[in-house]
This record gives structure tokens, sequence and C-alpha cells, in this order.
């Protein structure tokens, strides 16, 4: 057997780049919300196997290869950030100033319940990551309460994680997200938003603690970002309708318009505070909201430059929408979950509302639009038992030169069933 080729190491480091390495993952705003790839997909997508494979090769391909894997570190137990943590701190002490730690730009952090110490452990792993973009925090904590019932209530962030972050990346970060019930404090926050020049993209689910007093008098300015998400994305339920914490920072942030000179995109509970809308809504490009609330077309009228609009569903009532820059519009599941739901109440609830739904902005005044997408997953995933819907209204759409698909961009043409085709239902009656 002839051996193999010598290739130079940066040709095999651009080889293994294209093997380990997930780009869309370390993108330092949110993907386009049309676009066809899911974060929550690509976080399922490393080839855990084939990474151990090529780690055993050789003493060369395992340096390159260890390093391109800690360029995301994906924390999702007590035990793991234990691990990284220590080995962090070993390739600190031993590999100098191009130790494992550097070549991390994304950590994300899932964890059930997480212990103290593990926050103590997260805080070592930040102290050890110089050149880190993008911080995810998607801990989740549960209580269990009379009755046996789960509840949910809001946790602090160890502030020990928070000064990690601002000691060792203040200058590095471009992307922080807190997507459940951990969240920081206001004084923490503060500091962060302070501190973080190069921030672009900022995700919050809540903000820990009652709003002080002394944090009114601040002027807030992030220069950098493009895109501003706030409440439980991606359902936006009624818990962040009715969110202080999250509408005071809006307040915060409405005192001028060069307190966000780049924004583009805003994610979130509707309504929106008027005065926020008033002061920056010329520069929002993309709207992602629920629809639970008649001001949405004032809403959308203080945004005479959007672009792309979507509706998380169900709503209650949408009303005709008038609009002369708008191109794009979604209909969103209110969960992306697999569901199941008997053929008689997905008729009855999901159905009939969106048929209404696509007759309001059929209806209304868009003369720019030129696509609309009814993301048939989850709660929507029965739509495509429907052959009768999907073919009126791709019909309807197509008529007037407007792309109709589904999902992850494709067609509806491709994806309906025959005519003749049935509801799918299982032996309990269920899409």
């Amino acid at each position: 057997m002839p051996s193999p080729p010598n290739i130079p190491v940066e040709v095999w480091r651009h080889i293994f780049v294209q093997i380990v390495r997930i780009p869309d993952l370390l993108l330092t705003d949110r993907t386009d919300p049309f676009s066809p790839i899911r974060e929550a997909d690509l976080l399922c997508e490393r080839d855990l196997r084939t990474q151990a494979a090529l780690l055993l090769v050789c003493k060369g391909w395992h340096g390159m290869i260890s390093e391109l894997i800690h360029e995301h570190v994906h924390l999702t137990s007590v035990w793991q950030v234990d691990v990284i943590a220590s080995r962090f701190e070993r390739s600190k002490l031993h590999d100098g100033r191009r130790h494992l730690g550097t070549h991390t730009r994304r950590i994300d952090v899932s964890i059930h319940n997480p212990t103290s110490k593990a926050m103590t452990n997260l805080a070592r792993i930040l102290r050890c990551t110089p050149n880190l973009q993008i911080f995810t925090n998607s801990n989740s904590y549960t209580t269990l309460s009379v009755g046996s019932h789960y509840i949910s209530p809001p946790f602090r962030t160890s502030s020990d994680v928070v000064q990690a972050l601002l000691s060792t990346s203040a200058s590095t970060l471009h992307r922080l997200e807190w997507t459940c019930n951990e969240c920081p404090s206001w004084d923490d926050l503060m500091i962060l938003l302070r501190s973080l020049h190069g921030l672009c993209s900022l995700t919050l689910a809540n903000i820990h603690g009652s709003y002080p007093e002394k944090i009114k008098k601040e002027r807030l300015k992030l220069p950098n970002l493009r895109t501003l998400i706030l409440g439980d994305s991606p359902s936006f339920s009624h818990a962040s309708l009715g969110n202080v914490p999250l509408n005071a920072l809006l307040t915060m942030l409405s005192d001028s318009s060069d307190q966000l000179p780049s924004l583009q995109r805003l994610e979130g509970f509707s309504p929106f505070s008027p005065t926020f809308l008033s002061m920056h809504g010329y520069k929002i490009r993309i709207i992602r909201t629920v629809a639970y609330t008649p001001l949405l077309p004032d809403i959308i009228a203080e945004c005479p430059n959007l672009e792309t609009f979507i509706t998380i569903f169900p709503h209650q009532f949408l009303d005709r929408l008038t609009h002369s820059s708008l191109r794009r519009v979604g209909i969103f599941p209110i969960s992306e979950d697999v569901v199941g739901v008997p053929a008689q109440i997905f008729s009855a609830y999901i159905m009939k509302p969106l048929e209404d739904l696509m007759c309001q902005i059929e209806q209304s005044d868009l003369p720019s639009l030129t696509h609309v997408r009814l993301r048939n997953v989850g709660t929507l995933g029965g739509v495509i038992n429907y052959p009768g819907f999907i073919r009126k209204w791709r019909d309807r759409w197509n008529s007037r030169g407007i792309l109709f698909d589904g999902r992850d961009g494709h067609p509806f043409d491709a994806d309906a069933p025959d005519l003749d085709a049935r509801v799918a239902i299982d032996s309990q009656g269920r899409l």
C-alpha cells in the first residue's frame, strides 16, 4: 500500500476546517429568520465520531483537530464544565500564548438546574478564552411547587461569570444571549452593556430583580447593536407581554436616536414601547412578534423601512396591514416541538384561524410583497396534510408573483400531497 502524500500542514488544516468547523455557528449575529439554517439544528450537526477518529491518527493531526474542536464549546452537564475548565487551565499552564482557550470563539451553556460549583467552573473556562465572540446562556431551573407542578422562576446569573466575561473578553464579545430563565441582574447587565463596545446582538429572556432607581438616570448607548431580542423567544408568550424589566430596558433606550444607531432587527413581545418605536422605528428592517394586540398596524407603521415581518401563530387578530416596503411575511409556529393533536381540534384551532390570517395578509395593502413563508413545523406541522389549503394559497400567491413556501424554504408544490391524499391520522385520531 503506497504511503500517503506529504501534504503541508497548512493544507491539512484547510481540509480539517471543512470537516470539523460549522461556519454558521460562529456568526456574530443571528441568522436571517428566513434562512434554511436553524441554530438548534446546527448544534446537532457535529460529527463527534469522525472528530474522535481524527484525533487518534497522529500527534500533528491531534493538535490541529483539538484547536478546531474547541472553537465552539457546547456545555450541557456539570461534569462537562468541570472537565473543560481543567483542560483549559492545564493547556494555559503548559502551552503558553496559543493554549486551547485562545481558539474558542463561541460558548453555549445549557444545563438544567446547574450547581453553584458548575457556575464557578464556567467562570474558570471564561477566564481562559480571551478571543470569545459569542456567549449563549440557556441554563434552566425548575422548582417543584405545591400540587407537584413545576414552575420556572427567574434565577440570577452568577456575578463571577459576568466578571469573567468582562475581565477576559470585553474587547472581543459581539453576541450575548440569555434564552431561558437564568438571567443577569440589572447591575451586572448595565456593567456588561457599558463595557461591550463591540456588541452586535443581544438576546434577553428576562432581567433579574427590580429596576434600581440609580439606573433610571443612566443614558445607555450601544453603537454597534444590530439585533435586539427580548422575551421568551421564539414564542413570546403572555409572560413576555407583561415583562416589566424588559419594558423598562426599552424605555431606557428611548431617550435618543443615537443610543442604537445600528439597530436593524427587533424581536419580542408586542406592543413594543411606543416611545422606543417612534425613536428607532425608521432603522428597523426585521420584526418578529406575537400578534396579540390590535396596535400591530400602528407598530408596523412606525417602521417605514421594514422589509420582513414575522408573526408567531396562533394569534388573536392581525387586521389589515398597510406598508410600502414590506417584502417578506412569515407565519411561524409558537412551538417547533413535534406535537400530536386530534384532527378535529387541529382543524378548528389551527386551520380555521390560519385561513383567516392568510386572508388578512392577502387583503392587506403590501405593494412590495414578494415572499410569504408558512413554517410548517411543530404546532403548524400538520398543515401539510391539508392539500386543498396548500394548493389554494399557492395558486393565489403565485398568481400575484409572490413566492409561497414552507419550513426551510422548500416550495409547497414540492411538499404537498396528491389531491386524493388523506389526512394522516394515527390510531388515536391524531395528526
